[in-house]
């Protein structure tokens, strides 16, 4: 690409002003053209030096089309005017206001309510026993000392089928191994289905912990 001088000198050779129209420009080009070509200076001795010239004049010629091609004009001239852009259309104005806010108001306000009601109701399970909410009925109500004056003695909680892994865990804690779906405690062993108690053994030797556990029916 030339520079802007080579397009002053484009126009000087052109005998045209920066100004100049597209159709015209190229009207000149070509008569300049036809003057310096070779077969028009057959015999000249400055055919060499008029090839010169015509080899500058194309390269400069095709150095401001490429120009105007990417920039809708001609070297030099004045840029097209712009129009001004026109604004965005100004939404009407209504005696309300729009509910957008309000009704994020609302959601930010409905899931503030959720998230305490979720928290109040952790609070109120971290603070029930998990054991009470056994539906296997396995624990039986205990029966009041005559000895005591009426008051009750406490109950340890019973292994019951159907008492999930966290609740076998809290009564005997962790097993001295796990075999496949059994949790052994030395020759005593509790087994689980699905996550469930479905059988257990409490060996003499090593009783499971729980106070009044009855084993099933089957056995080892």
């Amino acid at each position: 690409m030339t520079r802007e001088t080579d397009f002053l000198d484009l126009y000087r050779s052109l005998g045209l002003h920066p100004g100049c129209g597209l159709d015209e420009f190229r009207h000149a080009y070509r008569r300049r053209v036809s003057v310096l070509h070779p077969d028009r200076r057959a015999g000249n001795r400055l055919d060499a030096r008029a090839a010169e010239r015509l080899q500058r004049l194309t390269a400069q010629y095709n150095a401001a089309m490429e120009f105007q091609r990417r920039h809708g004009r001609l070297p030099g001239a004045a840029a097209p005017a712009t129009h001004p852009s026109i604004p965005a259309a100004t939404p009407l104005r209504t005696s309300r206001p729009l509910p957008v806010a309000a009704h994020a108001g609302r959601r930010s306000r409905s899931r503030l309510l959720i998230l305490l009601a979720a928290v109040a109701a952790g609070v109120l399970l971290w603070n029930v026993d998990p054991f009470s909410l056994s539906s296997s009925g396995a624990d039986a109500p205990t029966q009041a000392d005559p000895a005591t004056d009426g008051a009750e003695a406490p109950t340890l909680p019973a292994l019951a089928v159907g008492m999930s892994v966290e609740n076998v865990r809290a009564i005997m804690g962790n097993p001295d191994a796990i075999d496949g779906d059994r949790w052994e405690y030395g020759a005593s062993w509790i087994r689980f289905a699905h996550g469930q108690v479905v059988d257990w053994y409490s060996a003499p030797e090593h009783a499971l912990k729980a106070t009044g556990a009855q084993a099933p029916a089957t056995h080892p």
